[in-house]
């Protein structure tokens, strides 16, 4: 008897030393991992030049407070909540580099990603299938908008810890306090996080029917998690009246088809066969239940089964884009492919669920892909980084308009940059008072560029009527190909349209400069 009892005894504390053991050795490789990210996505984030997006970020986070922020985007200076402003605010007092400081938020949303992915996984699969699920971000878009100074990296960070503690929030009250906060978080930061609720509000539907549980805590949570948008809601409706007649991307229900193309990587529409085939193998394990944990050659289960609430809630993100394409349609807003980010989740946790499905050794496999993967899309900056020349891009980016004042100033007429989204880095980077010659005509009487340029030095946005009425004579900066029977850059072709005389000047790489002289 004593020997079984010291038989028994062993055999658990030795598996247990093996599930300890186990755990700790992949929480080591995920914290390597989480290191390996933001060691790339900070240099990519020191070496990349802001692009308009951006400087729109940086222009509203520079206003000197609070009240400030809130008038500007009262005027619709710009398209977050306030709450974004204000934290690449304190991230740039915390980091002097500009590039690094207000992209650090961004960062930080990649690799909290991650981590929340591996943990929400990890309690229904074996560590290195919630490992696979956790990589798998890092090949979607989402890996590069960690070094870009916008929300979305840092919402859909709020987001996936909203859904690991709506896993949880069963287990403690402090779990549903987490859901609100990064909930309210996520609206905070971008105003299409709404875009997620409708899949939370599903799956807790889902839970109250089929499991006959009604969850005060999360349909609370889910309430409370909304309520900043009252909040903000003279915000969005200034910025809704502004935006929405000129937005330049309007909703349509081709983007169903098209945005998980770009969203998962892939093209010619296997985007969207790589949801609908993710969500069939997925409705055949978990819903279905036609697949037998003992059949030959399949790794023994050891995870247990996703509750029928996580499943909707995955399913659900995975069809985000039928949810924001619809959205936007009643509401007349606007839609593009990073409104939709949120699908990634929804992909990385049902990758991660699935490649529990597989043998182990196909599931190591994929790791290793994904990892090759990231560390290949940032062999290139590592380099730069070693051989002293990691600072080229944006030195590059400083040079551009000071050279081009410098060859063209001599002819004492205004320098036009025909692309608005050229214009903005060329203005930001180029210093004064070189950046008071070059400027950029928009068509509409009031958009966004203009009222952005109120709270700022950098730019001189005016509108095409009121430029070509005051000046006869001007040179316009063109990309390369957006000549005047060209439609890609509007300027030259409408000015050439209306019977000016529009003559080239120089063509070199990427670049065409023309003389204008209006003729009426």
């Amino acid at each position: 008897m004593n020997s079984l009892c010291w038989r028994t005894w062993r055999s658990t504390a030795l598996t247990d030393f093996r599930v300890v053991g186990g755990a700790r050795r992949s929480i080591a490789v995920l914290l390597l991992i989480l290191l390996a990210v933001g060691l790339c996505s900070a240099l990519h984030a020191v070496a990349k030049p802001f692009w308009y997006d951006e400087i729109c970020t940086v222009i509203i986070s520079r206003l000197p407070g609070p009240s400030e922020i809130w008038n500007a985007l009262d005027h619709a200076a710009d398209t977050q909540p306030p709450a974004y402003y204000l934290v690449t605010r304190f991230a740039r007092q915390l980091v002097q580099d500009d590039h690094l400081g207000y992209r650090l938020p961004s960062i930080l949303g990649l690799m909290g990603t991650v981590f929340c992915i591996y943990i929400i996984l990890s309690r229904r699969v074996s560590r290195l299938s919630a490992m696979v699920g956790a990589t798998f971000v890092l090949c979607t878009p989402l890996a590069a908008y960690a070094y870009e100074a916008r929300p979305y990296s840092l919402m859909i960070a709020c987001i996936s810890c909203a859904i690991l503690a709506w896993q949880r929030i069963e287990d403690s009250w402090r779990y549903a306090l987490l859901a609100v906060i990064s909930l309210a978080a996520a609206v905070s930061l971008h105003y299409y996080a709404i875009l997620v609720f409708p899949a939370f509000i599903v799956a807790e539907a889902s839970v109250w029917i089929f499991h006959r549980r009604f969850r005060a805590g999360a349909w609370a949570s889910i309430v409370a998690g909304a309520l900043p948008l009252l909040f903000f809601s003279k915000l969005l409706f200034k910025l809704h009246q502004a935006m929405a007649p000129n937005f330049w991307a309007q909703p349509s229900f081709m983007q169903v088809l098209t945005a998980p193309n770009w969203l998962f990587y892939l093209g010619h529409f296997w985007g969207f066969t790589f949801s609908a085939g993710i969500t069939a193998i997925f409705l055949y394990f978990d819903v279905a239940k036609t697949a037998a944990p003992g059949e030959p050659g399949r790794r023994p289960v050891e995870e247990k089964a996703l509750t029928i609430g996580e499943q909707v809630l995955i399913l659900m993100l995975l069809w985000l884009p039928v949810i924001a394409v619809v959205a936007a349609k009643i509401t007349h807003g606007g839609m593009t492919e990073r409104y939709m980010m949120p699908t990634i989740l929804g992909g990385a946790l049902a990758f991660g669920y699935l490649s529990g499905k597989v043998p182990r050794a196909v599931g190591a496999i994929l790791l290793v892909l994904f990892l090759t993967s990231y560390a290949l899309s940032s062999v290139r900056v590592v380099k730069n980084a070693v051989n002293g020349s990691l600072l080229d891009q944006r030195n590059a980016a400083i040079h551009e308009g000071q050279a081009i004042v410098a060859e063209y100033d001599g002819y004492g007429m205004p320098i036009v940059i025909s692309n608005l989204i050229r214009y903005f880095p060329m203005a930001y980077y180029t210093p004064a008072p070189s950046n008071r010659k070059l400027y950029v005509l928009v068509e509409s009487p009031d958009p966004h560029s203009l009222v952005l340029t109120q709270y700022t030095s950098i730019g001189q946005v005016e509108g095409y009527g009121g430029f070509v009425s005051r000046h006869r004579e001007f040179l316009v900066v063109a990309g390369a190909g957006g000549g005047p029977g060209e439609g890609v850059e509007w300027l030259p072709a409408r000015l050439a349209r209306e019977g000016n005389t529009v003559m080239l000047l120089s063509a070199t790489a990427g670049t065409e400069v023309y003389k204008v002289t209006m003729m009426h």
